[in-house]
C-alpha cells in the first residue's frame, strides 16, 4: 500500500538494495530460522539456562500467575512441549518463532516510517548482528514474548496514529495486556505512547476521542489474573519487583558504569555508537526534517517527522528510565532491550542517509565493520568452545570470557546424578541451594522428577537466598511431612564444610567427590555434592524474608 511516506521519503538508498530488498529479507529470515533450528537440534552445546528451566518448571503447574512474573512464558512453553515433548528444543522453539515475528514487525515499521525498502532491509539485517537480540532468538525466557509484544504494539500504534486505523486501538490494548503477562514492565509502553500522544501536535486530538482510553482499558485487563493470584499469595510479586528495582534504596553511581558497559557489550561498541548517533540525528529530523518535495501539503511533509518522533518516544525515555533505575539497583543487561526495537530502525535510516552523502565510502566501511564485528560476536556466543584451549594456555578462564559457560554441564551432570539416585533408597530426592539449579536438575534428571530448593530456609543471612516459586508450591515445601525420613542429594556452592541448618535437617551428611565439567580438555565448572540421609524437615526462619 503506497503512503505519503513512501512517496516523499527523504532517505536515499542504493538501488541494488532497494530492488532486491524483499528477496534479501526473506533470505535473512529463512537463513536465521534454519540456523537456529539446526543449532538447537544438532548437538546444541548450550543446556537450558536456570531461568529457562525454572519457567519450564512453572509450565508443569499452570496457574494465573507466578512469584516473579506473569504466566505467559509458562503457557508458551507448555504449548510447545505438549506438541514436541519436554525437550530442550521444544522449550526454546517459541523464542525462535517469536524472533521471526519480531523481525517482520521491524520490516513493516521501518518501511512504514521511512518508505524505503533499503532502510527496512538494513533494520532487519542489523537486528540479526546484535548479540542481545540474537540471544533472544534462542533462549526462551520472558524476553522473547515481551520484546515481541513491545514491537507489535508499536506497529499497531503507527497504524493507529499515522494511518488513522481505528481497528488498531483495541488491538493495542490486547497486545499490551498480553505483554504484561510476560513482563510487568510492558505497562511502561502505555506511558511512552501516552507521552507521544500528548506531545505530538497532530496526535493530541486523538486524546479527545475514546480510542486511547479503550486501548488502556483493554490493556489493564491483563492485570486481572496477576492481581487475583497475588491477592491469594500475599502480594509477593509486588515485594519482589520493588526489591529488584531498588525500591527504598539510596541513590548511588556504583551501578551506572556497569550498566553502560553492559549495554556496550550486548550491542557491540560499533552498534552502540551508531545508536547514539542515530538518536542525535533523529532528534534533528523530528524537529527540522524536510521531505524531498517541499511543495507537498503540510500533512504530507509532516508524516515522516511524526513517524520518527514515535520511534524516538518508544525508545529514549524507556532507556533513560532504566539508567535512572541503575542509580538505585543493579540492573540486568537485558532490561533496556525494548528500546532497541525502534533504535535499530533509526540506526538503519541514519546509516542509509550517511551512505548517500559526501563521506559515503567512510560510512560504508563503518557499516560493514559493524556488521562483521556483530556477526563475529554472535558466532562466538554460539560456539566459543574451540577457543577454550587457547584461553587456557593464555591463562584466561573461559568462565570470565564466555558468558555461555554457565549454561553448560547440566545435561551431563543430570545423567550422572540420575545414576546416583538409582543406587539410593526409593524416594530419595534432590535438593539445591538455588532455584535455578534446582529447576535445571529437575529438567535433566531422568524422569524429570520434582526437585527442591533450600536457599530461603537458611538462617544465616550470608547463605540465605531470596524466596521463589518453590516456596509457594505446596508440593515443594520442605515442611512437607511426606519428605520426612527420606534421603537426598544436596547440590550447593559451599566450599568449606556445610551449614548448620542442613546438618540439623539430616541425620548424617557426607561430602561426595566434586563433579567437574570439562570442555575441550579445559575445566569450566564444578558441581559440589553431598549425600544426606534421613531428612528431619525444615522451616523458614522467622522474620522478614528476602524477595
Amino acid at each position: 500500500m503506497a503512503t505519503a511516506a513512501t512517496q516523499t521519503a527523504g532517505v536515499q538508498t542504493p538501488s541494488f538494495w532497494h530492488r532486491h530488498a524483499i528477496g534479501l529479507v526473506v533470505l535473512i529470515l529463512a537463513g536465521a530460522l534454519a540456523a537456529r533450528l539446526a543449532f538447537l537440534l544438532l548437538d546444541c552445546p548450550l543446556d537450558l539456562t536456570g531461568d529457562e528451566a525454572h519457567y519450564w518448571d512453572w509450565s508443569r503447574q499452570l496457574d494465573l500467575s507466578y512469584y516473579s512474573k506473569g504466566p505467559l512464558v509458562a503457557y508458551l512453553i507448555r504449548a510447545s512441549c505438549a506438541v514436541f515433548g519436554d525437550t530442550m528444543p521444544a522449550v526454546r522453539l517459541p523464542a525462535v518463532l517469536l524472533a521471526l515475528a519480531t523481525s517482520l514487525c521491524t520490516w513493516w515499521l521501518a518501511l512504514r516510517v521511512f518508505g524505503s525498502r533499503g532502510v527496512a532491509l538494513g533494520a532487519v539485517a542489523l537486528s540479526h548482528v546484535i548479540p542481545l537480540l540474537a540471544a533472544g532468538g534462542i533462549l526462551m525466557t520472558i524476553d522473547p514474548p515481551y520484546y515481541f509484544a513491545w514491537a507489535m504494539a508499536t506497529c499497531l500504534a503507527a497504524a493507529a496514529v499515522l494511518d488513522g486505523r481505528k481497528w488498531a486501538w483495541p488491538c493495542i490494548g490486547l497486545v499490551v495486556g498480553l505483554g504484561f503477562l510476560a513482563k510487568y514492565a510492558m505497562l511502561l509502553w502505555l506511558v511512552m505512547f501516552g507521552l507521544f500522544l500528548v506531545l505530538d501536535r497532530n496526535s493530541r486530538r486523538t486524546l479527545r476521542t475514546g480510542w486511547p482510553y479503550l486501548s488502556a482499558g483493554i490493556a489493564l485487563l491483563g492485570l486481572v489474573p496477576v492481581l487475583l493470584w497475588n491477592a491469594r499469595h500475599g502480594w509477593v510479586s509486588l515485594a519482589h519487583v520493588s526489591t529488584q528495582t531498588g525500591g527504598g534504596a539510596k541513590v548511588t553511581l556504583a551501578h551506572l558504569p556497569a550498566f553502560v558497559l553492559g549495554q556496550v557489550g550486548v550491542l557491540t561498541p560499533l552498534v552502540f555508537l551508531t545508536m547514539v548517533g542515530a538518536v542525535v540525528w533523529a532528534i534533528g529530523q523530528a524537529r527540522h526534517g524536510r521531505t524531498a518535495d517541499a511543495r507537498q501539503p503540510a500533512p504530507i511533509i509532516d508524516e515522516r517527522r511524526r513517524g520518527i518522533k514515535l520511534l524516538l518516544w518508544m525508545a529514549v525515555p524507556f532507556w533513560l528510565l532504566v539508567v535512572v533505575d541503575s542509580l538505585k539497583a543493579k540492573t540486568q543487561a537485558n532490561w533496556a532491550a525494548p528500546a532497541y526495537f525502534t533504535l535499530v530502525i533509526l540506526s538503519a535510516a541514519f546509516l542509509a542517509e550517511r551512505m548517500s552523502g559526501r563521506r559515503a565510502v567512510v560510512w560504508r566501511g563503518w557499516t560493514w565493520a559493524m556488521a562483521l564485528t556483530g556477526l563475529a560476536a554472535v558466532a562466538y556466543l554460539h560456539a566459543a568452545e574451540p577457543l577454550y584451549p587457547l584461553m587456557n594456555r593464555a591463562g584466561l578462564a573461559p568462565r570470565k570470557f564466555d558468558p555461555t559457560v554457565k549454561f553448560k554441564g547440566y545435561a551431563e551432570f543430570g545423567r550422572h546424578l540420575s545414576q546416583r539416585l538409582q543406587q539410593m533408597p526409593r524416594g530419595a530426592f534432590v535438593l539445591a541451594q538455588e532455584y535455578q539449579k534446582a529447576s535445571a536438575l529437575a529438567f535433566y534428571l531422568e524422569g524429570q522428577p520434582r526437585t527442591y530448593c533450600v536457599g530461603s530456609y537458611f538462617t544465616q543471612l550470608t547463605d540465605r537466598k531470596r524466596r521463589t516459586q518453590f516456596d509457594l508450591w505446596s508440593d515443594r515445601k520442605l515442611e512437607s511431612a511426606e519428605l520426612l525420613g527420606r534421603d537426598a542429594i544436596y547440590v550447593g556452592h559451599v566450599t568449606e564444610g556445610i551449614g548448620a541448618d542442613l546438618r540439623q535437617a539430616f541425620a548424617t551428611i557426607e561430602r561426595q567427590p566434586d563433579y567437574e565439567i570439562v570442555r575441550r580438555g579445559v575445566k569450566i565448572g564444578v558441581f559440589r555434592v553431598w549425600l544426606c540421609r534421613q531428612f528431619r524437615g525444615m522451616r523458614h526462619p522467622p522474620g522478614p524474608q528476602a524477595h
